[in-house]
């Protein structure tokens, strides 16, 4: 029997709930649509660190360095965490190093896992085709935002969900990130625009990176972690 989890946090995840299961990883706005478009743009790896002091040492050896805390850009990184600034003529062939507020840390504590997937709405439909080819159990790991439950990150999760087949389902926040989804998945842009986090990343003048981290099934590839490296499936 194959079974569907949820945790709506990171800081929900205990090291046990990973054992031997597929763990998709989600942090919507913005790091899981930033390393999907990373990729994508066909980076030779992504790095995802936890620790700003590390992610900067890696600028020494080769590496893009990008890094985000509450939203913004932190001083002395190429970059900040925002997947519309990625272009392949830039990236192609590089390696980056990246660390955020939560996304990265909510991955690099996945260790344990089956394999350890990153999921987005951009590559939504690769990801539920690949879990339903596979026969394991699932955990659908949100990042959240400083330990607190996001709309959009929930949102996105529902829609994994609702496409799952097969599997037992004994956690009624499975069920409501699935209800969520269904209610909204006609409008996810107008949705994703009301959570606390788009109203945060709107006053840093990035509604550009809403819309775009919105939009479904535009990069239908699979980031996966192996040997704390993020590659293509």
């Amino acid at each position: 029997m194959k079974f569907l989890d949820i945790c709506l946090t990171h800081q929900e995840l205990e090291n046990s709930y990973c054992k031997n299961k597929i763990v998709v990883i989600i942090d919507v706005l913005r790091a899981s649509s930033t390393i999907n478009t990373l990729l994508y743009n066909k980076v030779k790896y992504v790095k995802p660190i936890e620790k700003l002091e590390e992610c900067k040492k890696l600028k020494n050896h080769g590496y893009i360095i990008m890094a985000e805390r509450l939203g913004k850009k932190v001083d002395g990184f190429d970059f900040g965490n925002s997947p519309t600034k990625i272009n392949s003529k830039e990236f192609n062939g590089k390696k980056v190093a990246l660390a955020t507020s939560n996304g990265t840390k909510a991955i690099l504590k996945t260790k344990g896992s089956k394999i350890s997937l990153i999921g987005s709405f951009l590559n939504l439909s690769s990801i539920i085709d690949y879990i339903n080819k596979e026969n394991s159990s699932v955990l659908l790991l949100c990042s959240g935002w400083k330990g607190s439950v996001n709309l959009e990150d929930t949102l996105c999760a529902g829609g994994i969900i609702s496409e799952l087949k097969n599997f037992q389902i004994n956690s009624d926040t499975v069920l409501m990130a699935k209800k969520l989804y269904e209610s909204s998945k006609d409008n996810i842009l107008e949705t994703m625009m009301k959570s606390s986090h788009a109203k945060r990343l709107s006053s840093y003048n990035n509604i550009i990176d809403i819309k775009f981290c919105s939009e479904k099934n535009t990069q239908p590839i699979i980031p996966y972690l192996k040997e704390e490296k993020l590659i293509l499936l």
